[in-house]
């Protein structure tokens, strides 16, 4: 996976969760390419309980499409509670700077063959891709393929699993993690730094 695509996805998932301090300087605010607009989707009406960063004080809106996606990312981590929530293809597809409809296309399918759930603390981010009949591997193919601005991406292994370690182009961001499984891509990062190792290993070690 590149560098970049990680980025935004990150930026992505902290702007739809309003999680200031979930993606911190881990995340790039600008896209590798002109945003791509997917269907318009509203937001459910339902609100989360508020949620509290220092000096912050906001209600994250309610989206949880698919549950057992959710389900995968672990409830606990580091000692602190994770907030999850999931969006729909249609509804992660009309956020703004998406260009995940080109993985869509290159592999054949339409955003209702999308999930993605995201989860977070003070801590730790961790994002699930899901694309319906598809190896968590191929569709991390895709994310390669679907552009050219390449990190670098080095072999790691924490808790016990095999992973990826991706370090971006631009050194101001911090290093993020990739780990396939099934049909399911995780992407983990941390808050205002690389998680520690010991975060590391226990995220790896809880997932799937």
């Amino acid at each position: 996976m590149t560098a970049r695509r990680i980025s935004a996805a990150l930026t992505l998932s902290a702007g739809i969760a309003l999680a200031i301090a979930a993606c911190g300087g881990n995340a790039s605010t600008s896209g590798t390419g002109a945003a791509t607009e997917g269907p318009a989707t509203e937001a459910p009406s339902t609100e989360a309980p508020a949620t509290e960063a220092p000096g912050v004080s906001f209600a994250l809106p309610s989206f949880h499409s698919n549950a057992d996606l959710e389900k995968l990312i672990p409830p606990q981590i580091g000692g602190e509670a994770v907030t999850t929530q999931s969006m729909s293809g249609a509804q992660f597809l009309g956020t703004p700077n998406n260009e995940f409809s080109k993985v869509l296309s290159g592999l054949g399918k339409q955003p209702s063959d999308l999930s993605v759930a995201f989860g977070f603390n003070m801590q730790v981010s961790v994002i699930a891709f899901q694309i319906s009949g598809i190896p968590g591997s191929t569709i991390l193919d895709a994310f390669k393929n679907s552009t050219t601005d390449v990190g670098t991406l080095t072999d790691a292994s924490y808790g016990g699993k095999a992973v990826k370690k991706v370090t971006p182009t631009d050194t101001s961001q911090a290093a993020s993690y990739i780990y396939t499984t099934q049909d399911v891509v995780f992407v983990v990062a941390g808050t205002e730094s690389a998680p520690s190792d010991a975060i590391l290993n226990e995220v790896f070690s809880k997932l799937p």
